[in-house]
């Protein structure tokens, strides 16, 4: 008698085997077996007659870092089937937490009630696990957190000494746990690290068996080079490569994932493991004041204001995002101010600016739209978020349907009420993965069901280094979503965010129920996953 039985089913694996008529058990934490039709009985019996059966999908780009303390149910994850979600992304992470690092983090959790009480990777990782979170949660080190850790903000570039401190942070996060290391390539101080010091890290990551993922240096006019930059630092330092929700921004960019696409394949045949994730959008999502030229996003927050006070610096840095240099992308100089709206104010006199244009909110107040961006950097003290129009939907087609790209969201653990619902958030956050389902699976048929799960769960499974996850087969992780084919689709728009998907009927997380008849249950069997170093 097995604890429970999934029958009636099509199971799909996540292999990209093709769907077979078969019924699943558990037992305890672990799947025990895949059988015929009526061969086994269980204390439960979950009918999942005319539904897909596959493992849980495996968030290979989420920041839910400190978002999950704050939210251990995960609703927009759990809801939309994601059982796993690797953190840490873009360069920052939740650990190690030192001096200018520490100082940061605890602003970023203050709106979300956090007590920042800790420091290693290890005493992080230990907070999640005795909080109990509804997924499972994995890591990467951040590199520009490492940075903040022994550099602090400013554009300076480690002494040996230095560098070495910074090695040793990650080595020490890696022993701790962490699955590798990310760069934010386009944030301060990230922005001002070398490719040397990129390969320096990224190589004492892969010493202990990690990966490098990467917020590339530009995905706008300089995204050839900087997929080309990703590419040497995978060579250089022996780590797998992960290159972050691979896309091209802006309409002069649209169709350049073809020639990086192509730099990708090759780089695989001359021997760099590198591969890619991709969200399915046709916009991103980031703090509005990476808009500001990489000089006068450096010192940290404070030294910001300070410039955004500065008539003179403000007027340097309103001429340089009207007219960008070469090797800097403005994002609203190349795309329009119409196509950048705001979320996530954090002040309420600013709420009703809420999902509205820069360039709406300029028209309606008088003021030049560049102005108004810098003028409400100011005022929410750099914590207001845009959304940005900006990605063509035959690229993103292209990029998802390649066999190398994994599913990520790129989005965090949120939840439709309690303090900061009220703001807008990007619909990735809730509609991802069932999005790629209904989306480029049953409406356009870019690829198949078998082949979406697998971008789903065994690929980006694979590429994390997550050895009993992402496959339906005896001995694996009870984690296991079965969904209605013809009832699956995101409902979050960019006009309603904070809406649950339809068609996700039940969700297991290491072999407990978590979402029930399409009802989270209010369970917390995640795990904190920890990276077994495999020392070189």
């Amino acid at each position: 008698m097995h604890s429970i039985l999934i029958r009636g089913g099509m199971l799909v694996d996540g292999t990209g085997a093709p769907a077979v008529s078969m019924d699943l058990s558990i037992d305890g934490t672990k799947i025990t077996g895949i059988c015929r039709r009526g061969e086994a009985k269980a204390m439960m019996d979950i009918d999942a007659t005319g539904m897909v059966v596959c493992p849980g999908f495996v968030d290979i780009h989420s920041h839910s870092d400190i978002h999950l303390l704050a939210n251990p149910l995960a609703e927009s994850k759990i809801m939309q089937g994601v059982t796993t979600e690797l953190v840490g992304n873009c360069g920052g992470s939740a650990a190690p937490l030192l001096g200018t690092a520490k100082t940061a983090m605890k602003e970023a959790a203050e709106h979300l009630y956090i007590d920042v009480d800790w420091t290693t990777m290890d005493e992080y990782l230990l907070r999640l696990h005795n909080i109990g979170t509804s997924v499972n949660v994995c890591t990467l080190v951040g590199a520009e957190t490492v940075r903040k850790c022994v550099l602090g903000d400013i554009d300076v570039q480690p002494t040996k000494d230095k560098l070495d401190q910074m090695r040793s942070l990650v080595a020490d996060s890696m022993l701790q746990g962490a699955f590798g290391i990310s760069s934010g390539l386009i944030y301060a101080p990230g922005c001002y690290a070398t490719t040397d010091e990129l390969i320096a890290l990224a190589s004492t990551a892969a010493s202990f068996g990690g990966m490098y993922a990467s917020h590339i240096r530009g995905e706008g006019r300089t995204l050839v080079k900087a997929v080309a930059e990703a590419i040497r630092i995978g060579s250089e330092s022996h780590a797998r490569v992960e290159i972050s929700h691979h896309k091209a921004c802006g309409l002069a960019n649209w169709g350049k994932v073809n020639e990086t696409l192509e730099m990708i394949m090759q780089a695989r045949a001359e021997g760099v493991d590198v591969a890619f994730d991709v969200y399915p959008y046709t916009a991103s999502c980031t703090s509005l004041d990476t808009i500001l030229p990489p000089w006068a996003r450096e010192g940290g927050k404070e030294a910001v204001i300070a410039r955004l006070q500065d008539p003179v610096l403000r007027a340097k840095i309103a001429k340089e995002l009207e007219t960008p240099s070469e090797d800097w992308e403005a994002v609203a100089a190349e795309n329009g101010w119409e196509n950048v709206t705001l979320v996530d104010f954090k002040k309420q006199e600013n709420k009703h600016f809420e999902n509205r244009s820069v360039a709406s909110i300029a028209k309606e107040t008088g003021k030049n739209p560049t102005e108004v961006a810098l003028e409400l950097i100011l005022d929410e003290r750099l914590q207001v978020s845009a959304i940005f129009h900006e990605i063509n939907e035959d690229d993103v087609l292209r990029v998802i349907s390649n066999p190398l790209g994994a599913i990520g969201s790129d989005g965090c653990a949120e939840k439709p009420y309690g303090p900061n619902s009220d703001s807008a958030t990007h619909p990735r956050a809730y509609g991802t993965f069932p999005r790629v389902l209904r989306r480029y699976v049953i409406d356009k048929s870019a690829f198949s069901m078998e082949e979406a799960v697998r971008k789903m769960t065994s690929a980006p499974a694979e590429r994390i280094g997550l050895e009993d996850r992402g496959i339906l087969a005896k001995g694996m992780a009870a984690d296991v979503v079965v969904f209605d084919p013809s009832k699956i689709r995101d409902c979050a728009t960019f006009e309603n965010s904070h809406a649950y998907p339809e068609g996700i009927e039940y969700v297991i997380v290491n072999g407990v129920l978590t979402v029930e008849k399409g009802k989270h249950t209010m369970e917390r069997n995640g795990l904190v996953l920890r990276h077994k170093p495999a020392i070189a």
